[in-house]
């Protein structure tokens, strides 16, 4: 039973690691979104490219286009998820 119960906490984090944190405003029309990559993701710039593409599709339901502002990416070292955040506007 606990090994069960410790494989289901196991599976819940790991697919917590592939799933967006979601766009978020932080003032003055100023939006970010950070991710972690997933177990296979070794590249912080394929992954600020999928939150770059998120934003795209943000700004295009308000019939605007994603201005960039900011962004970071870490790759992969070797216990760690790549990550990438992004700043952007919607013009």
């Amino acid at each position: 039973m606990k090994l069960a119960m410790l494989a289901g906490t196991a599976l819940v984090a790991l697919a917590g690691c592939t799933s967006p944190t979601g766009i978020v405003p932080i003032g003055n029309g100023i939006y970010m979104s950070s991710k972690l990559g997933g177990m296979t993701t070794y590249s912080g710039g394929q992954v600020k490219a999928e939150l770059f593409k998120e934003a795209g599709e943000f700004c295009a339901k308000q019939g605007k286009q994603v201005t960039p502002l900011n962004s970071s990416s870490i790759d992969t070292i070797t216990t760690n998820y790549a990550s990438a955040e992004i700043q952007f506007r919607c013009e």
